[in-house]
């Protein structure tokens, strides 16, 4: 388990992360937004409902801390070809 996935387990107290709570923090995106883009599979993670069409849209904590640990390294990757660190 990373960091980041422990941290996500912490902050939010389960593996089904809802996606109302999740979508500004790591998306940038109002929840209209995401919802739209949940509805047709544009989120850059998969998401997933736990029930009918009515229920909650929900992101898996591990594949969201895989996510941001990706965009981190992609980070840190780029930061060291700019400055040849």
């Amino acid at each position: 388990m990373s960091n980041t996935h422990f941290a996500l387990l912490a902050k939010y107290g389960d593996t089904n992360i809802p996606l109302e709570k999740c979508c500004e923090d790591y998306f940038g995106i109002a929840l209209k937004k995401a919802l739209d883009y949940a509805r047709s599979n544009e989120l850059p993670v998969p998401v997933y409902r736990l029930g009918s069409q009515k229920s909650k849209w929900f992101v898996d904590a591990k594949v969201l801390a895989d996510h941001i640990d990706k965009k981190k390294q992609d980070a840190m990757n780029d930061w060291k070809r700019v400055t040849g660190n």
